[in-house]
């Protein structure tokens, strides 16, 4: 091509070459528009013949009453119907021209010419030189039909009796009346075909008389033109050339030739930086010596497409590494074709589409967890779109409202389910076409919706309507008949619960009120007398008071913890939080079990810095945790053993207490029931520890009062520690 614009006169040459050949061309076509127009004239002469011929059969029909006469007449007008036939597909467009091919044919026009026939009537019969003509063979076709509509009359006159000659002769006057017209309108057609010929010729010898002005004009324009096209033409195909190299560079996809024999002479460096490997590893040989053979037919239609030299788009195949790693390419490719027509290889370009085929595998398994989810959900589900459309919905949908499955699927209108729903009386009493204009205009609002309805059987579906972001709205209906008989149920029996717990801890309230007014008399008149306060008493005496004083004392404990648990539960109980010194606290709660420890051989550590952070927290209530922790540890530890108290700091700001011991622990699944009010590990009646199992039940529900939290960790035999942290701010 450069060769062409640096020689202004190769390139005339060619024009020149060009103008030969469009003059020949126009003058080729020119005879072929004539040759047509020779078929139309033999056209029209069968076309004459047949009806002639026609005629002269019914007339013998209509004088001797042999039916064979109009057997013949059949034979003889079936070409003539035929190429009427054949006009009224040419006239409609809708039609292929090709579907008049076998009527032309059967009407007696050479097969040769009937494409040319059938090309010229389909695009020139509204034309105004051709327009009369075809207006003519119309008008005899429909004169043809009238004569084939008499000659049915006139068989069936024959076959009349008794038959009637007068009939007959009155039909073949008739007929022989419409032939003349017929005749007529033929000899006509003749003429105006001729006519249409001299005026094609005319326009023929005329347009190519302009046509050769024309291109003379072009030739002149373009030898002035074609020296100053010439440099740009270089400069763009330079430029072109740069630019080509430019994209090859920086594109995602490589491009890549092939020999005649389609192994590799040029593969571009992108492919190199895909894989990881020199391109030069690849060169000579062939694109299925690097493929992972999955796909036979995938393979065998693209060799196919190469044995053929056809083009290729869009071919997918997996690519081998030579260290085993497998790619996803997608290429397309054309042939290349010497100057002389040979087959010189393949040319193309390559993408990596290793992400998105595995992507699309991902997609696929989604969509199908997604199909099975929705299939087989225990709801049922269904979506309508903008146009109040059923765009889908799954089985359990059908199932549990009953609608028919072979009556209703997928496309359906919603008022198709809504109307079946009215008729069955699913909305109770009154019109259908009301009820349903009211649920209809109350769906196309597309507004969120959650409700129940109880069908007529008793069911109740639970029915969740969301609007979807592109109009319309996906909707989930439940059976809850059973979940709302349950919640029911519990809802009672909750009712119960909280009236026997209230009326539990009013007693338990009063009770301890009652008890503890006479038992303060007890304790403080045995006081008296292990004191002495009035005198001396034999030992046995002061034994036997010291006895009651410590009963006193350890039951009215009891009643103190039954009264501050009631308390809890009936919010009598609130907390003023203050922030405390850890030490001076721990240490107040320790000298009280000093006593106590000592004559049990425990020792008491507390490892409470006297620097440490304040803990904010209500004082009593925090001394009461710290003495039932504390006691809790003491009482549960053996001879020898050891409790210690220390200063810890949790998440969050949070700091408090850890009380370890190393006693006789707990299993792990014994530690949510010793947080349990009145629970005992051990409940026999031999049990060697007392108390009634209210202490860490109380320091929970002082825990929770403050907004804190309580931990529990213990192992059996190997000891128990209890950490208690406050908030900053205690609530």
């Amino acid at each position: 091509m450069k060769n062409i614009y640096k020689n202004p006169t190769v390139l005339i040459s060619r024009i020149t070459i060009l103008i030969i050949v469009v003059i020949v061309s126009a003058g080729i076509f020119g005879a072929y528009f004539i040759d047509i127009i020779r078929s139309y004239g033999n056209g029209a002469t069968h076309y004459a013949k047949g009806h002639l011929s026609a005629v002269s059969a019914l007339d013998h029909l209509a004088w001797t009453e042999d039916e064979s006469y109009f057997t013949e007449y059949r034979r003889r007008i079936h070409p003539t119907l035929s190429v009427g036939i054949a006009r009224e597909i040419l006239n409609s467009a809708d039609l292929p021209v090709g579907n008049s091919y076998p009527f032309l044919i059967e009407g007696n026009n050479h097969p040769d010419d009937v494409a040319g026939i059938a090309w010229l009537y389909r695009t020139f019969k509204t034309t105004p030189i051709f327009a009369p003509a075809q207006e003519t063979w119309r008008s005899a076709d429909r004169k043809i039909d009238e004569i084939d509509a008499l000659a049915d009359q006139l068989l069936a006159s024959v076959r009349a009796k008794p038959s009637k000659l007068e009939t007959r002769l009155r039909l073949m006057r008739e007929i022989d009346r419409i032939s003349n017209e017929v005749l007529a309108l033929e000899n006509r057609f003749t003429l105006q075909m001729g006519a249409v010929a001299r005026n094609l010729r005319t326009v023929l010898f005329a347009s190519l008389a302009i046509l050769g002005l024309l291109l003379a004009l072009l030739i002149w324009r373009l030898g002035v033109a074609a020296r100053r096209k010439l440099a740009r033409a270089d400069r763009a195909v330079r430029d072109r050339e740069r630019r080509l190299e430019d994209i090859v560079e920086v594109a995602a996809d490589w491009v890549w030739e092939t020999d005649s024999n389609h192994r590799f002479t040029f593969i571009s460096p992108r492919l190199e930086q895909v894989v990881g490997v020199s391109t030069d590893v690849f060169l000579g040989q062939r694109r299925r010596q690097n493929a992972a053979i999955d796909d036979t037919d995938n393979w065998g239609l693209h060799e196919e497409d190469l044995a053929a030299r056809r083009a290729f788009r869009d071919f997918e195949y997996v690519f081998q590494l030579p260290d085993g790693r497998e790619r996803h390419f997608r290429i397309n490719g054309k042939p290349v074709f010497g100057e002389h027509g040979g087959f010189k290889g393949y040319r193309g370009t390559g993408s990596d589409i290793t992400e998105a085929v595995e992507a699309r595998h991902e997609a696929g398994v989604k969509q199908g967890l997604l199909e099975a989810t929705f299939q087989h959900i225990a709801q049922g589900i269904s979506a309508v779109d903008a146009n109040m459309i059923a765009m889908a919905f799954n089985d359990r949908f059908l199932e549990l409202l009953e609608f028919p499955s072979e009556q209703f699927s997928p496309g359906d209108p919603f008022e198709a389910f809504v109307r079946f729903n009215a008729k069955r009386g699913e909305y109770g009493p009154g019109d259908v076409d009301t009820l349903v204009a009211e649920r209809m205009a109350q769906a196309a609002r597309f507004e969120p919706h959650d409700f129940e309805r109880t069908r007529p059987d008793g069911t109740v579906i639970e029915i969740r309507g969301r609007p979807l972001p592109w109009g319309g709205f996906v909707t989930t209906y439940t059976d809850v008949t059973d979940r709302n008989r349950v919640l029911e149920e519990l809802r009672s029996a909750k009712a119960r619960a909280e009236a026997a717990n209230q009326a539990k801890t009013m007693f338990l309230a009063n009770i301890s009120h009652e008890l503890r007014t006479p038992l303060n008399a007890v304790i403080g008149f045995s006081d008296l007398l292990v004191q002495r306060r009035f005198g001396e008493l034999r030992d046995i005496y002061a034994e036997y008071a010291g006895y009651i004083n410590d009963s006193g004392q350890h039951l009215l404990a009891v009643i103190n913890d039954i009264l501050d648990l009631a308390k809890i539960d009936t919010g009598q109980i609130s907390v003023s939080p203050e922030p405390l010194p850890p030490r001076r606290v721990t240490e107040s709660c320790l000298r009280f079990f000093q006593e106590r420890a000592a004559s049990s051989g425990i020792s008491l550590v507390n490892e409470v810095l006297g620097d440490a952070p304040f803990v904010h927290a209500d004082e009593r209530l925090l001394r009461q945790i710290l003495l039932n922790l504390i006691g809790n540890a003491v009482k549960f530890s053996n001879a020898g053993g050891r409790v210690t108290v220390r200063h810890v700091v949790g998440s969050g700001g949070m700091s408090g207490f850890a009380v370890s011991d190393n006693g006789i622990g707990m299993k792990e699944n014994q530690i949510a029931k010793a947080l349990q009010p009145f629970e005992q590990l051990n409940a026999s009646y031999d049990r060697v520890y007392e108390g009634v199992g209210l202490g860490l039940s109380l320091v929970q529900r002082y825990m929770d009062l403050h907004g804190g939290r309580l931990d529990i960790a213990s192992a059996v035999n190997r000891g128990t520690t209890v950490t208690i942290l406050f908030p900053v701010q205690a609530t």
